[in-house]
């Protein structure tokens, strides 16, 4: 089934042929369009201009074959990517691994999380970039993390022989009617994977909707269950705990445009009536300045992490990369941001997983499962508002009979969810064999 299906690709309709001729020539005039902006953005912020050439398929380093190509597009499919990784190098040692991501921020954490890896920036979706890539490190397996369905990437990688897998796949809500919508393009795509793995039910109906052969969707559970905490110490943990000064510890995780102009209001009053010291880590680099102005014009005495000294302070402005998950041990209470704004929400099993009591806000629909298994078996909490979220967190820094049996609740979730890992491993290994 497996080779019919490739061979009947390669004689694809002309259709077909057309409409992927059509996609790479609208991509080039998209990316004519841009270019300007792309250019002040990356003399401003230093944000493109960068990574440009490795996204163009130019390298540095000599051409080297590798077994596998793991794409994570930013932090948190790396995170989820580096368990699978773990299983199959502890199965087949000698395997040899590129890991791309398209973030800067997903670059940081891939070279954390991968320092035996070829660590580099998934190639612009353009055939020219895509064949460098491929010509450069020659891989033999392709697995892509969540649903990055790139046409060129797919169709070119199928064409030099590379096996196929899409893995902790899903469909939003939103993206769901755009896929059908675009079915026909679509469908082509789906069809040269060799392995589609679902997250849950509802998404491996989707991805049968949209054009994937049944024979090749399965629901595999998701990997992000697998998360294993990074037990190495924290660099700044002496300072941050005289910071502490013993008191007990907010975390405000992966805050988003909108959170923090609401929570900021409040910090004062909570920090006084608590005795409480909070950390709060942005979401987004280009945020760190805008909430460090914010925090100021509210007199709220704070520490920047990249700039720290040792005044007394109420706040930590987490303003680096990485780092993040450590500090979650230190909490007695976390929001996970996000989730007050419908930005779709950010992954909670980092603090649950060292035993943290989590909220987050109404808005997951990018962590739909997990926020829904999480609520189900009590192992967080749902904040509506700014408000909530510290009515959440004196109640954790009220009751230590409250927190502890959170911290247990949040932390068996995890363990209760875990195997996708394995199973993805499995999968991977087979097409590698």
């Amino acid at each position: 089934m497996r080779a019919a299906r490739g061979g009947g690709l390669g004689r694809a309709p002309t259709i077909i042929r057309a409409v992927f001729v059509l996609y790479d020539v609208l991509l080039y005039l998209a990316a004519i369009a841009v270019l300007p902006y792309v250019i002040v953005a990356g003399m401003l912020r230093g944000k493109y201009l960068v990574n440009f050439p490795e996204r163009m398929g130019f390298y540095k380093t000599a051409p080297a074959a590798h077994d596998l190509w793991i794409h994570a597009v930013s932090v948190g499919e790396a995170l989820a990517a580096r368990p699978v990784a773990d299983v199959i190098l502890r199965e087949r040692p000698a395997t040899t691994i590129v890991v791309t991501t398209t973030t800067i921020t997903g670059q940081v954490q891939a070279r954390r999380l991968f320092p035996t890896a070829t660590v580099t920036y998934f190639p612009f979706d353009f055939s020219a970039s895509v064949k460098r890539f491929l010509r450069h490190h020659r891989p033999r397996v392709f697995a892509t993390m969540e649903t990055e369905i790139w046409p060129n990437a797919t169709r070119l990688s199928r064409t030099a022989g590379v096996r196929l897998l899409l893995a902790n796949g899903r469909i939003s809500d939103r993206s769901f009617p755009r896929y059908r919508y675009l079915r026909t393009f679509v469908a082509p795509v789906l069809r040269r994977y060799d392995r589609i793995l679902a997250r849950e039910a509802t998404d491996r109906e989707r991805f049968i909707a949209i054009g994937a052969p049944a024979e090749i969707v399965e629901t595999s559970g998701n990997v992000k269950f697998d998360y294993v905490p990074d037990e190495r110490p924290l660099e700044i943990a002496p300072r941050l705990l005289s910071l502490v000064a013993g008191r007990k510890v907010l975390v405000l995780g992966s805050t988003m445009q909108g959170e923090d102009e609401s929570m900021i209001g409040e910090l004062e009053r909570f920090i006084a009536g608590k005795n409480a010291f909070v950390v709060i880590a942005p979401r987004k680099p280009e945020r760190f300045e805008i909430v460090a102005a914010m925090l100021a014009a509210a007199k709220v005495r704070f520490v920047r992490r990249s700039d720290w000294n040792d005044r007394p302070a109420g706040v930590l402005l987490l303003d680096t990369f990485g780092e993040l998950a450590k500090v979650y041990r230190f909490a007695t209470a976390a929001f996970v941001g996000g989730s007050l704004v419908p930005t779709g929400g950010h992954n909670p099993i980092e603090p649950a997983a060292v035993g943290v009591p989590v909220c987050f806000g109404p808005h997951m629909s990018n962590f739909r499962e997990i926020a829904s298994v999480f609520l189900r078996d009590g192992g967080a909490v749902e904040a509506k508002s700014a408000a909530e979220v510290f009515d959440f967190a004196s109640r954790m820094f009220d009751s230590e009979a409250a927190q502890r049996d959170m911290s247990e609740r949040a932390r068996k979730t995890v363990e209760q969810n875990r195997g996708a890992a394995a199973r993805t491993a499995a999968r991977i290994l087979e097409l590698l064999s």
